[in-house]
């Protein structure tokens, strides 16, 4: 009688687990998740080899065939907005393979860039109101582990997990992702989910992919040069050298905390496949982070990014390395209108060879070359000794404006600020015309943050409002003006002073003959 009974349980295990086969899918892919709408949408995972693959989800059935290797995909048809919290089926060979529980259709964001768009929602202005007042449902928020590195294209995310806006997790999220969601579906009325892609620190080469790597001659020559010293890295001797100087660390912060002093940042723990740091490293943070999710359907990315790219070796080629990864992310995600977003850098005093004015020029520049490029202008915010303003507030809110208008084709909203648009310059001269949008040009005070190019050399300005456009002239000079420039400094808060009547200020720029 045992044995019988013996065998009954092991025939019982075996049927298990034939009725319920394993389907394998990237963690961008569970439950709580977020589709995009009015778009195709790819679903893809892993099976058995050459198993037949179905998804069923809101009323349709695609089928596939699984490649040699198990590896599958299929897109669903176009679906419109939907509030209701649905299920994905998924069989392999006809048995339930997998299901996926409360899922909505709405706006998909990717939120990608250095540590301004990791900025915590808990460390943000307000913060601790926002993230007591996090409770919408149709808001959904995919996390992950972006600290990681990958020599080829990952299958999955680290610590990937979707999640509903609340306090207990809403603290953690992007502040300018999480706001961006969240004005964006109040004015919308339909659900929006943001895809985290950050990380503090990095470098525009970190998010490139390796086939595209060697389409700019600057980011070629980094990742040649990478790969040729990463051949002699010794992992085992970094791990030997940093457990020297963690050492050394404890026992000096040991003896700074006994005096109640400051204790310097521990040394950082080597990273098993790089000898750079995570956020240097050319095309692996790439693969670990953004690989996982191509072929997601999304509407577009929000990017706050150019901190790390404004020492002047990079500088010279800021704004190739933005149209590579527009491009190549473009291409990755199999759609060509992938809307981009990015934040201009806000006010700080920078580090002397950093040269922030350039950059929010080149960024301008960027912007202006890529088709379905936009850039919301900051350059009212900042703080002087702080890289992070905490004010995310304000730049969720002006990328939000910007979508609205110019993706969402709201053309009641004004998101721009005055733009210069041509100088005509006299023999003592110079008046600047503005693309205002439709608004009017005001000062608001004594005119200020103007220079002016005399023989070569920048000199302060004296400035007049005149109507729709702005004179400047030399304060003290005899010589033609060659050129002008607006807010042109690292920290130029007490100098701006154009505006428009919504408040929006005039973008910094400069012209020259």
């Amino acid at each position: 009688m045992k044995k019988k009974i013996s065998l009954m349980i092991i025939f019982a295990s075996i049927f298990s687990s034939m009725s319920y086969a394993e389907i394998k899918m990237p963690s961008i892919f569970g439950d709580n998740m977020l589709l995009q709408r009015d778009m195709a949408v790819k679903i893809w995972g892993k099976a058995d080899a050459n198993a037949k693959v179905d998804v069923a989800f809101a009323g349709q059935k695609k089928s596939t065939q699984a490649d040699a290797n198990g590896n599958w995909s299929l897109k669903l048809n176009k679906m419109p907005a939907n509030k209701n919290h649905q299920q994905m089926m998924i069989y392999e060979n006809g048995k339930l393979g997998k299901t996926i529980k409360d899922i909505l259709v709405g706006e998909v964001w990717i939120a990608g860039g250095q540590s301004n768009m990791g900025w915590t929602l808990a460390n943000a202005t307000n913060g601790a109101k926002y993230v007591a007042q996090a409770n919408n449902p149709l808001i959904r928020y995919y996390s992950q582990y972006t600290r990681s590195l990958s020599k080829t294209p990952a299958f999955d995310t680290t610590k990937g997990k979707w999640t509903k806006p609340s306090p207990k997790v809403a603290g953690g999220y992007s502040a300018v992702g999480y706001l961006f969601a969240e004005k964006l579906q109040k004015d919308l009325d339909v659900p929006v989910g943001i895809v985290f892609t950050a990380l503090g620190g990095s470098r525009m080469v970190a998010w490139i992919p390796e086939d595209k790597i060697n389409d700019l001659e600057f980011t070629k020559n980094l990742y040649k040069n990478f790969l040729q010293k990463n051949a002699n890295y010794d992992i085992n001797k970094a791990r030997a050298n940093w457990k020297i100087a963690k050492k050394k660390w404890d026992e000096k912060a040991k003896l700074l905390k006994a005096k109640n002093k400051k204790v310097p940042r521990a040394p950082k723990a080597p990273n098993p496949v790089s000898y750079m740091s995570v956020q240097a490293t050319p095309v692996y943070l790439y693969n670990a982070v953004v690989a996982p999710l191509v072929g997601l359907s999304a509407r577009g990315v929000v990017w706050y990014q150019g901190e790390s790219d404004a020492n002047p070796n990079s500088l010279k080629f800021f704004g190739e390395q933005f149209e590579l990864i527009v491009k190549s992310w473009r291409e990755k995600f199999e759609n060509p209108d992938l809307a981009f977003i990015q934040v201009q850098l806000a006010q700080y005093t920078s580090t002397p060879k950093n040269d922030w004015p350039l950059t929010r020029w080149k960024q301008y520049l960027a912007t202006k070359s890529i088709s379905k490029c936009y850039m919301a202008n900051i350059i009212d915010c900042g703080e002087e000794k702080d890289i992070h303003p905490k004010d995310k507030t304000t730049v969720a809110n002006r990328m939000e404006n910007i979508a609205l208008y110019e993706i969402y084709g709201q053309k009641n909203i004004r998101p721009y600020g005055p733009i210069m648009n041509s100088v005509k310059y006299s023999a003592d001269s110079a008046e600047i015309s503005f693309n205002l949008f439709g608004q009017k040009l005001i000062g608001k005070g004594e005119p200020r943050g103007f220079d002016v190019k005399v023989n070569g050399e920048w000199k302060p300005a004296k400035a007049e409002l005149v109507g729709k456009k702005v004179k400047v002239v030399a304060e003290k000079s005899n010589g033609k003006i060659e050129g002008v420039r607006y807010l042109w400094k690292n920290w130029c808060m007490d100098d701006v002073w154009l505006f428009n009547q919504n408040q929006l200020p005039a973008l910094s720029f400069i012209h020259q003959k």
